[in-house]
């Protein structure tokens, strides 16, 4: 699989550690150090929707292809990342292309091309800086879920 270069630069510009959570009790669930990874579900077709389980709410969300590289990148606004409560505001669904309120776009979405191989993967901020059971960790964000997909 092939990790690009310009979701590697937007991820390191973008991360600073905080904790995890939405203190808005309508928002998507709060992460705990016990969250470790979530179980990623993708509906096929051109626009796919992505669900994930616990409905724990990340800071990135990012899909990438095989020969594309990055696809779509989204982000909780970086001036709020200060606020630990902010950190984390991204929650499921997420239909690709539509970009849910108060998230910032950085990049895309390119059009999916059938039969190719995506995958998508969801960043947190771990509360208190844990690190146990991230799928990989860079800078202070911790990888909790990645899952491949063919529009």
């Amino acid at each position: 699989m092939r990790r690009s270069f310009t979701g590697l630069l937007a991820l390191g510009g973008l991360l600073t550690l905080g904790a995890c959570g939405d203190d808005d009790a309508t928002g998507p669930e709060v992460c705990t150090d016990d969250t470790g990874t979530v179980d990623v579900q993708i509906t096929g077709g051109s626009s796919p929707t992505v669900s994930w389980s616990p409905a724990c709410a990340v800071a990135l969300f990012l899909v990438e292809g095989d020969e594309e590289g990055d696809t779509w990148l989204l982000s909780t606004d970086e001036a709020t990342w200060d606020t630990p409560s902010q950190a984390n505001r991204i929650g499921p669904p997420i239909t690709y292309g539509t970009v849910p309120a108060g998230i910032d776009e950085l990049y895309g979405p390119l059009d999916l091309v059938p039969g190719r191989r995506y995958e998508v993967i969801l960043w947190r901020i771990p509360p208190t800086g844990n690190f146990d059971g991230c799928l990989a960790v860079f800078g202070g964000a911790c990888m909790i879920g990645l899952e491949a997909f063919t529009p």
